[in-house]
């Protein structure tokens, strides 16, 4: 037999005589069995299946695609027997009839090893770095997902549990004294942004069906705390301030407050960083990265702050106060970015702590730039907040151009908040009748 037929039923003696051939390949359907084919070769015969499902291309649009799979060898494998085989066979291939699944993706590590070196490469602070890390490597929020597919998560099933592990983090039983409302919705931002991220780099692949990680995710409501002192409030932080212990710590706050800095910043400046002659403290990756840097304008009370600072943190460690303004003990370090970096900890918790402290004392400021008779203009500059959409002030108003009415707002601001704290000192004691 010199002659193959597309199709034919086939018998053993009819395989038999087909001839290998002297190149290539050919195929021929047994009209008993739909799917079956003999496909004879150069060397040998063997048994194929074949159909057709549908299935997503790169694009993930419908598509159909043949799907051929050979399952044993003529004459091993008889015409009948094959026949009965093909049947499973076949069934096997359409199991999935339907969409097959995409391709789950980088697990959530991977991504976040991604998405870190694309923060770092862009300059992002080591604050910023440091928030996502902790939400995705802490065990009591993403850190038990590690090793899933993101692709896993963005499922039904998968935004299911993503909800799930929400809630219980907000009632903090994924960790007692963690946890709650608001480390959950940030757990839940987080997640957001590195699988978004990944999704637009083809990271992962989106579910057909639209599923997000975060899709069913309730988001618990936040509402702004008001963390700010009044004028009244100030009096009793000053003396709160005098009766610390640890004086580093003391000054590192009074200067949160005479700044309106953020603390992250002012816990990882250095000394390199002072210009005492130009009166002005710089820094260098403050939120936003390298291309928010700017300088603080040192007023004299500032400077007194910083002298204090440097007087103690020689006594109370010498070798770190070389390097950083405000050093830290690693004895009283609860948690944080690794190992103890030698700067001030936001986050000691051993140590006795003020009404106010941290970013309340920012807000504070804020409060002080009205009291002091500040602009709004000179107020943002002040604090770095963003001006994105404000050309008028954000894309006209240099910081070098106004540098003497920045120094002479900061002066106003710290003479008006130094006044302030010590009113109950300036003021007339009551003769007692």
């Amino acid at each position: 037999m010199s002659t193959y037929p597309s199709k034919a039923r086939l018998t053993d003696l009819m395989a038999a005589r087909f001839p290998f051939l002297p190149s290539g390949q050919k195929f021929i359907a047994d009209t008993d069995q739909p799917g079956l084919y003999l496909k004879v070769g150069k060397t040998a015969k063997s048994w194929v299946v074949q159909t057709e499902v549908r299935v997503l291309d790169d694009k993930l649009k419908k598509q159909r695609k043949t799907v051929r799979r050979a399952f044993g060898g003529f004459p091993e494998i008889g015409v009948k027997e094959a026949r009965g085989l093909a049947k499973g066979e076949l069934a096997s291939i359409l199991e999935g009839e339907g969409l097959t699944k995409p391709d789950a993706g980088v697990t959530l590590g991977r991504a976040w090893d991604l998405y870190r070196a694309h923060l770092e490469k862009t300059g992002k602070s080591a604050a910023t770095v440091y928030s996502y890390r902790n939400a995705v490597e802490a065990q009591h929020l993403l850190g038990i997902w590690h090793d899933t597919p993101l692709g896993e998560l963005a499922t039904a099933e998968g935004a299911a549990r993503v909800a799930a592990r929400h809630d219980a983090i907000s009632r903090r039983e994924t960790d007692p004294k963690h946890g709650g409302t608001y480390a959950a919705n940030g757990a839940m931002r987080t997640l957001r942004v590195i699988y978004n991220w990944a999704l637009e780099r083809g990271y992962v692949k989106p579910d057909p069906d639209g599923w997000t990680p975060t899709r069913q995710v309730t988001f618990n409501r936040e509402e702004a705390r008001e963390s700010a002192m009044s004028r009244r409030d100030l009096p009793g932080w000053w003396k709160a301030y005098l009766a610390l212990d640890n004086r580093v710590r003391a000054e590192f706050q009074l200067f949160l407050l005479l700044s309106g800095s953020r603390a992250g910043a002012i816990a990882m400046a250095r000394w390199e960083h002072v210009d005492v002659a130009g009166r002005k403290l710089h820094i260098p990756t403050p939120k936003g990265g390298k291309a928010k840097a700017y300088d603080i304008p040192l007023t004299r009370p500032m400077l007194a702050c910083l002298a204090r600072a440097r007087r103690a943190a020689r006594i109370y460690q010498p070798i770190h106060a070389r390097e950083w303004i405000f050093p830290g003990d690693p004895s009283k370090v609860k948690r944080g970015g690794g190992a103890f970096a030698g700067h001030m900890s936001l986050y000691a918790t051993t140590e006795k702590k003020l009404p106010c402290s941290g970013h309340g004392l920012r807000h504070t400021y804020r409060n002080a730039c009205i009291w002091a008779g500040v602009e709004e203009a000179l107020s943002k500059k002040l604090m770095n907040h963003s001006q994105r959409g404000d050309i008028h002030s954000g894309t006209y108003g240099s910081r070098e151009g106004v540098w003497p009415d920045l120094l002479d707002a900061q002066e106003r601001i710290s003479a008006t908040v130094m006044e302030l704290l010590r009113q109950q000192e300036t003021a007339p004691r009551r003769k007692v009748a």
